[in-house]
């Protein structure tokens, strides 16, 4: 027996909605906070209510600014099903040492010592949540995300990945985020995870650099090799931290396998555009000894 987790792509995939979607499938918000405090890290509140979009009951998950309860995101004016990285724009990319934003900074501190008022290094991410008493698995999977992330960065702006910095509010966003899903999935616990085809939407999307052609630059470094699309629709569906996400946990992209349905999760995302905006997590099993169809049983 083998337990599957299938995420549909079709609306996109961002990190809130990664996390929302495993948080209504049953992972537990209080252990995700509490991995997440695990990293000493102030200003990294986290909020999961249940949103309606367009007649789908599902989970937004958000980081909230310190001091406050407006979604980092909020500070840059999205709006839609709820707030989150999805469609983030500026905000979700992550850029080289040479870029600046302009965004309301956090001051956060890797344990207790402050931290660049700026920028976060891949090397001080990686060490702050190493150092942390996060367990193992949490751990190593978030550095991986993070890992995944620099690398695009680094291929889009010729540098090295360890050259590659995030901006302080994204990077707090980023780091809970990120840490949160790896929490999660952890709790889920399946033996494979999977994926449809991603839907990236299109248009452009405005970073520090400008406009720029949707899907995003990292984005689109992180989807090499894997099945993307776009059906017309203007917005930026998938971002770079959603993508990592799905590229570090799924084992391959494909349409939904034969399962035996055991629970299912969406996860909202933040803008609407007329339709539901949410990432479908669907866990079920399989045995390799039995057709698919002749394990449910009907009543």
């Amino acid at each position: 027996m083998t337990r599957i987790l299938y995420f549909d792509a079709s609306a996109g995939v961002s990190g809130d909605m990664f996390v929302g979607a495993l948080l209504d499938l049953g992972a537990s918000l209080e252990v995700v906070e509490r991995h997440v405090a695990c990293l000493g890290v102030p200003g990294m509140e986290l909020r999961a209510r249940r949103v309606i979009c367009h007649g789908v009951a599902a989970t937004k998950f958000d980081v909230l600014a310190a001091g406050t309860e407006e979604p980092v995101d909020g500070i840059r004016g999205e709006g839609g099903c709820g707030h989150g990285d999805h469609h983030r724009g500026a905000g979700d990319h992550h850029h080289g040492a040479g870029d600046h934003h302009h965004d309301q900074g956090t001051g956060g501190h890797l344990h207790g010592h402050p931290l660049p008022h700026v920028h976060r290094g891949l090397a001080e991410i990686r060490a702050l949540i190493l150092g942390s008493s996060l367990p193992e698995a949490v751990a190593a999977d978030a550095v991986g995300v993070f890992e995944r992330l620099a690398e695009a960065e680094a291929r889009v702006h010729g540098v090295d990945r360890e050259a590659v910095h995030f901006h302080e509010v994204g990077a707090l966003d980023a780091i809970a985020d990120i840490v949160a899903a790896a929490s999660a999935f952890d709790q889920v616990g399946p033996d494979e995870a999977l994926c449809s085809p991603i839907h990236v939407g299109g248009g452009t999307v405005r970073c520090a650099h400008g406009l720029l052609p949707v899907p995003a630059p990292a984005t689109l470094e992180l989807l090499k090799g894997a099945p993307a699309y776009s059906d017309g629709t203007v917005g930026e569906l998938a971002t770079p931290t959603g993508v990592a996400l799905i590229r570090h946990f799924c084992a391959g992209f494909c349409p939904m396998p034969p399962m035996v349905v055991e629970s299912v999760g969406y996860g909202a995302g933040t803008k609407d555009f007329g339709r539901p905006n949410v990432l479908r997590a669907t866990l079920g099993s399989t045995a390799a000894t039995v057709a698919p169809w002749q394990t449910a049983q009907f009543s």
